[in-house]
């Protein structure tokens, strides 16, 4: 667990099971304990998949990927904010 952490990147998404609900651009996540927020800029949506649970934050991160779960995320014009828990 991590007391403050932010990072930031170009690209990621919002998956339902290994399919993207979201692929978005620039991002930032800055998180507290076990928990975060996501805030990135949307460049894609698909509007079943978003609605679809549990959903799951991919990020790129060199070769492997970081994964978070979607507790929570809201869709204001082309940005998203999703509230993030950090996967067992």
């Amino acid at each position: 667990m991590f007391q403050a952490l932010k990072i930031t990147g170009v690209e990621g998404q919002v998956r339902w099971v290994y399919s993207p609900a979201i692929i978005f651009g620039p991002w930032s996540i800055t998180a507290h304990g076990s928990a975060g927020t996501l805030t990135a800029q949307i460049v894609s949506v698909n509007e079943f998949r978003v609605r679809q649970h549990p959903l799951v934050v991919v990020v790129p991160a060199g070769r492997a990927e970081w994964r978070w779960t979607v507790r929570d995320l809201q869709i204001s014009g082309s940005t998203l904010t999703a509230t993030l828990e950090r996967q067992e």
